[in-house]
């Protein structure tokens, strides 16, 4: 054995040659690779150890490489999201397809769609299932509480008392004075120190209302009104009506609603509302 081919010399191993005169003939035909220097049978393409081209002489490409032996770019991320092509036999026609209406309509009779069952109701719960989300609420939140009483608003009016004659000074017609109705019966009236009478709702310094003018009645929801027997008398009108001219009459009980008006003395226009 020569020292290029003894192992572990780092030199080039040969293939074994054939021995005889049929070796000799086929080793004549053996083409060797001039890159890898392998042995190869004559006539092939390409040298089956390294690849290499015998009939171009060019190199095999690495992997990794382009045509022109460039490193290969690797695959953008647009390229990564291109769909692959779907392969299509040639050998099918694309007339043969079934339209896409077809595709998407059921085979159904509509004559049998009638018959089809119905979809039964929900089951509702039985009555063991249910319970009360939680305990009656004692109090209500402030925007279910239904208003606090009823007030009455006490106004100084100067059209009404154009319409009567007093000759008394009329005062300035600033707010009104706003008078808790805290009872079902409220006499209304003018305070008399000398006799020591106070009314329920004083009507100040109205010289044209009597100490005992008119009594108002109430339920909690409703209000009555009636004369007390004055000189001057009690009159009801309502909004967008001419003002009263004929006073409640004796013994009549007259039902107020938040819209109407009680005049009484000389410039004296009361109002009943609900408290807000």
């Amino acid at each position: 054995m020569s020292a290029a081919g003894a192992p572990g010399s780092g030199g080039r191993t040969e293939p074994a040659r054939p021995v005889g005169a049929e070796g000799e003939a086929r080793e004549a035909s053996a083409v060797e690779c001039p890159r890898c220097h392998a042995v190869n049978a004559e006539g092939v393409p390409f040298c089956g150890a390294c690849g290499h081209d015998f009939v171009t002489g060019s190199e095999p490409l690495g992997p990794g490489t382009d045509e022109a032996g460039r490193a290969a770019a690797p695959p953008t991320s647009m390229q990564a999201m291109e769909p692959h092509e779907a392969y299509v036999d040639p050998s099918f026609a694309t007339a043969d397809l079934p339209p896409a209406s077809a595709l998407n309509t059921p085979d159904l009779d509509p004559g049998q769609l009638p018959d089809r069952p119905a979809v039964p109701p929900p089951t509702p719960p039985q009555a063991a299932a249910e319970r009360v989300g939680h305990d009656p609420v004692q109090h209500l939140p402030p925007s279910r509480q239904a208003p606090e009483g009823w007030v009455a608003e006490v106004w100084v009016d100067h059209v009404w008392a154009a319409t009567r004659g007093s000759g008394q000074p009329v005062p300035e017609a600033n707010v009104p004075e706003v008078v808790p109705l805290t009872s079902h019966h409220v006499v209304v009236g003018r305070t008399n120190v000398e006799r020591g009478l106070h009314p329920d709702l004083d009507a100040g310094t109205d010289m044209g209302v009597s100490v005992r003018h008119a009594q108002l009645t109430g339920d909690g929801e409703r209000w009555w009104v009636e004369d007390l027997d004055t000189s001057n008398g009690t009159f009801v009108g309502t909004v967008g009506e001419p003002l009263p001219e004929e006073p409640l009459a004796q013994g009549e009980r007259v039902r107020i609603d938040e819209d109407d008006r009680v005049y009484l003395g000389g410039w004296t226009r009361m109002v009943l509302r609900r408290a807000r």
